[in-house]
């Protein structure tokens, strides 16, 4: 049995083991209910493409995984179970319930918990322990969480009436081409007297409209639940919030949830309307040359919005020239409505100069790592450059006190790691960023070390002076982990 200890966050917790890549997520919410009291649902996630499929008597791959709950001196015992024609590739997110009652008379706000994991396919098990901590006060809100419109419900996710079944998730939640968005949230009340306010947001914080309200909480529990048309919305990233007001209108508890809305028809309805109507004279007495439109593309990338990054991706490759035109001249409209084309030769004079500072004579400066990081959130508050020192490739640190993009919601304190492997200048490669949307790596200290062989052999292939097996000469130039950005696919 192998031992994790204490590695799992609660709210969209994922669990990633080195042997086997196991994808798990495990939510806990507490509730109360008129009849028994306060309760806690646990929602189990699995990403079943990372479980072991094993080939049956009926040519099926089958997959068999068990989850065991143990909390407040119970156990629940849930399986995962799925057959499939061809390999789990594309097998999907699956979603299991638990529900604990919490004991009265345990006055205990961080509570043990215990979760056991077993592989039948492969006979493997994992363990790991933590706490689960509770609120004591005389109110709190549930989490609010993001509901999955499925047409049949299983009678355990039933809850006052409502189907509560939530969108299998081990981060944002993601809903793609759908009509309606179901939210459900819950509060409790002991004492006093509380209001919900309720909105939904865009990523700069715009409220959508129609979207929001306000409940009066009742003695126990009000439960919030709802359903939303939101068919209209563009592709983005939005965010349901509510906020438990006292009597005199102070804010005193607040719970949000963030979820990925990815909708086809609206954002193609945008530039896919009346034919292109600018023409190859018009384009070029002042918003550049024709037959440069599909770098322009790659060029406004960076500031593109989230929506906006899907019909680049659809237009980088397209023959349609006029279309591309076209986009463009929309794009710097939709930006500044008053003066667009200013706009576009403001943006065209900070891509020169970015050029200028990070380009090579084979790469523009905009399609580097750090110049596109430079054009899509501006110019750090610091950098921190660390030379080539022979233990260390040369390195560069950006950190943002505020980090603002059209395409993610504004962040706090971020940073962002280039490194030069090939030790020939201006070839920085992003390897971490602690920003959302970014290449993330746990090792990056690791990966900005040379390992300089320290013996007396400088061709040894062994291990016996801290060196792979291939000889430290194959793996100087390789970053390990990068898996690249949305910006590194949309440039190859």
């Amino acid at each position: 049995m192998k031992s994790l200890g204490k590695v799992v966050v609660f709210i969209f917790a994922t669990l990633a083991l080195n042997a086997q890549e196991l994808r798990f997520g495990l939510r806990p919410i507490q509730y109360v209910s008129e009849s028994k009291g306060p309760y806690v649902d646990f929602y189990s996630t699995l990403d079943a493409s990372t479980v072991a499929f094993e080939k049956g008597a009926d040519s099926l791959w089958h997959a068999r995984f068990k989850v065991a709950i143990s909390f407040e001196g119970k156990i629940d015992v849930v399986l995962f179970e799925l057959s499939s024609e061809d390999s789990a590739s594309s097998a999907p997110l699956m979603l299991q319930k638990s529900t604990f009652t919490l004991e009265a008379e345990n006055a205990l706000l961080k509570r043990p918990l215990e979760v056991y994991l077993y592989d039948e396919v492969i006979s493997r098990d994992w363990t790991f322990r933590d706490t689960l901590e509770l609120p004591n006060e005389d109110f709190w809100l549930a989490q609010p969480i993001l509901l999955n419109n499925v047409t049949e419900v299983p009678a355990n996710y039933v809850k006052r009436g409502l189907p509560i079944v939530p969108v299998a998730s081990l981060g944002v939640p993601v809903f793609e081409n759908e009509e309606v968005l179901s939210i459900y949230a819950e509060a409790f009340i002991g004492n006093g007297k509380y209001i919900l306010q309720y909105k939904l947001t865009d990523s700069f914080g715009n409220l959508i409209p129609g979207t929001s309200g306000y409940m009066r909480c009742n003695q126990g529990s009000t439960p919030l639940y709802n359903k939303l048309n939101f068919a209209s919305q563009k592709s983005g990233q939005y965010e349901f919030n509510v906020v438990m007001l006292d009597s005199t209108g102070t804010a005193v508890m607040e719970r949000s949830s963030p979820f990925y809305w990815y909708n086809d028809k609206v954002d193609n309805s945008a530039w896919d309307g009346p034919e292109a109507s600018i023409s190859r004279v018009m384009f070029e007495k002042g918003w550049g040359y024709w037959n440069k439109v599909n770098e322009y593309l790659r060029m406004i990338a960076p500031v593109a919005s989230f929506s906006e990054r899907r019909i680049l991706s659809n237009l980088k490759d397209s023959d349609d020239t006029a279309r591309i035109a076209q986009f463009i001249v929309n794009f710097w409209r939709e930006k500044n409505p008053s003066d667009p084309l200013g706009e576009w030769k403001g943006y065209q004079t900070v891509v020169q100069k970015v050029d200028q500072e990070f380009g090579t004579r084979t790469v523009r400066g905009y399609r580097t790592q750090m110049g596109r990081v430079f054009l899509q959130y501006g110019a750090p508050s610091l950098v921190e450059e660390r030379p080539f020192d022979g233990r260390n490739y040369p390195y560069q640190v950006w950190q943002y006190d505020q980090l603002i993009s059209s395409s993610t919601p504004v962040q706090q304190n971020q940073i962002f790691i280039f490194v030069d492997q090939e030790l020939i200048g201006r070839q920085y490669t992003l390897i971490h960023s602690s920003a959302l949307g970014e290449v993330k790596d746990h090792k990056w200290q690791y990966h900005l070390t040379r390992h300089t062989n320290t013996g007396a052999d400088i061709d040894a292939t062994s291990t016996q002076y801290s060196r792979d097996n291939f000889g430290e000469r194959i793996s100087n130039s390789i970053i390990i982990g990068n898996q690249g950005t949305w910006f590194d696919r949309f440039n190859y």
